[in-house]
């Protein structure tokens, strides 16, 4: 009697591929924690979707989500080497380091825009 294989299939495109352990370096920030916790997920997440390995990618996929999620302006440098001297709205800027890629992220820019309905609203 011969013994029977079972056949499993598996979707390998629903497998969720186990995430990378980063050092991370949280050199500053004047974000609250929930709000650096969320920024760093972010990173994170973008980092472990980045297939071509490009720091710009990187950039715009933090900045993409954080615009959508948070509002406002949002700006994202990722590199390895970079400065800079930024101004950016109260409690919205960290700068750390996952691993050896360091993202600097900050809100700053002219505040939200009224809807057309408000703005068309007469004043009282």
């Amino acid at each position: 009697m011969a013994e029977e294989e079972e056949q499993v299939e598996v979707d390998v495109s629903k497998k969720k591929k186990e995430r990378q352990v980063r050092r991370i370096n949280l050199r500053e920030h004047d974000t609250a924690k929930k709000l650096t916790d969320e920024i760093i997920e972010i990173a994170q997440q973008a980092l472990d979707d980045n297939e071509t390995g490009l720091h710009k990618e990187a950039a715009q996929r933090v900045k993409q989500k954080l615009d959508k999620e948070k509002g406002g302006t949002w700006h994202v440098i990722v590199g390895s080497h970079f400065g800079g001297n930024i101004t950016n709205d109260a409690a919205t800027m960290i700068n750390v380091q996952l691993d050896g890629t360091w993202f600097l992220v900050f809100r700053s820019g002219p505040p939200e825009k009224e809807s057309h309905e408000a703005a068309a609203a007469p004043h009282k």
